[in-house]
């Protein structure tokens, strides 16, 4: 009796880990860890060494990656990506990947797909590329909008939670809507490090994307009610910052698709994510316009000219900043990276020489 008592619960605690497995799908390049799930509809990205215990995750981990999740704006409602909120969703997998398609309202048809790049070694980075595919399986035109919320950590304990390609450090709410000139936004405790790509050839840049705390970029609105100068506390949250971004709304004919399409590099052992350079030069990139002379053009093919250069940029804090990133990179001549340095003094060329034309 006692050995048949044995053998059931052998069999229910098999049956038990049978439904775990097949509710998450895991993906592994080198170090790195990609998981989604289908007990909430949600992802996730981590650092875990095999044959290790230690595990870094790159998203806030509570109640499944709650607060790490896309959103879509359909008829003037707002649905969260989410097993909870969405019609029907089914997994998807794939060699180096695996994706959620999400039914929602008998009108859409969203699939996410995320995938490792084969190109990098994933031991000290790696490269997930994300797309996101809406298709209107209704019998008239939607405009959808979507947006990304993610719950980064890294970066919160430093006290400089973020950093992008613009500013050296960024510790209170931001927004930006010039991503040539963001770029990138980096999440790093200095050992373990996630950038979002949002700019570069093949990439569907964001129209905004917001620096906040995590409740601001949660909330029921479409578009996050942010504060430049606030901090990233809330009356719920201390010293918690997210990224949103949000994409231009599309028009979809019945029967049509579209896509969006960035990039999350990670990074491990103090190491730089990777950049959009291997990506190659962006197309359209290198040709001036209103007649303004190119001051500077990268190999990433980021163009800086006089009429690139904004008002925003005309001012001390910026100019600082800029100051700073390239006194920074010079400080360490073994490991400088030598195409950001000629990036930056080719902007700050460009804004000198817009302050000479004034």
């Amino acid at each position: 009796m006692e050995k048949l008592k044995f053998v059931s619960l052998v069999l229910i605690l098999c049956n038990a880990l049978a439904f775990v497995s097949a509710n998450k799908i895991e993906k592994r390049q080198g170090d790195f860890v990609l998981q989604v799930s289908l007990d909430g509809g949600s992802f996730s990205l981590a650092y875990a060494p095999e044959n290790s215990r230690n595990r870094t995750d790159f998203f806030v981990s509570h109640d499944d990656y709650a607060t790490t999740y896309f959103s879509l704006l359909l008829d003037d409602a707002v649905y969260r990506l989410r097993r909870d909120s969405v019609s029907s969703m089914r997994s998807t997998e794939s060699d180096l990947g695996a994706g959620l398609v999400y039914r929602v309202k008998d009108k859409l048809n969203v699939s996410m797909n995320l995938s490792f790049l084969p190109q990098f070694s994933g031991v000290e980075q790696g490269l997930v590329k994300i797309e996101v595919e809406l298709e209107n399986i209704s019998s008239s035109a939607v405009n959808v909008g979507l947006k990304g919320v993610f719950d980064t950590l890294l970066g919160e304990n430093s006290g400089i939670h973020f950093v992008t390609a613009r500013y050296p450090y960024v510790s209170t709410e931001e927004t930006f809507t010039e991503m040539a000139l963001l770029q990138w936004v980096r999440s790093t405790n200095g050992n373990e490090s996630i950038q979002f790509l949002f700019d570069g050839n093949g990439i569907s840049s964001p129209r905004l994307v917001a620096l906040a705390n995590k409740d601001v970029v949660t909330a029921d609105g479409w578009i996050p009610n942010t504060k430049a100068g606030r901090t990233f506390n809330s009356v719920f949250s201390y010293n918690n910052s997210a990224v949103c971004a949000l994409w231009n709304t599309m028009s979809l004919t019945p029967a049509t698709k579209s896509s969006v399409t960035f990039y999350i590099a990670l990074a491990a052992k103090s190491k730089v994510p990777p950049s959009a350079q291997f990506l190659g030069k962006k197309e359209g990139s290198g040709t001036s316009t209103d007649g303004d002379e190119i001051v500077y053009t990268d190999e990433d093919g980021v163009v800086y000219t006089v009429g690139d250069i904004t008002d925003s940029m005309l001012n001390m804090r910026y100019i600082n900043d800029l100051l700073d990133r390239i006194r920074k990179l010079e400080e360490d001549p073994e490991n400088i990276d030598r195409n950001e340095l000629l990036r930056l003094n080719g902007e700050l060329d460009a804004i000198l020489e817009k302050v000479r034309r004034l």
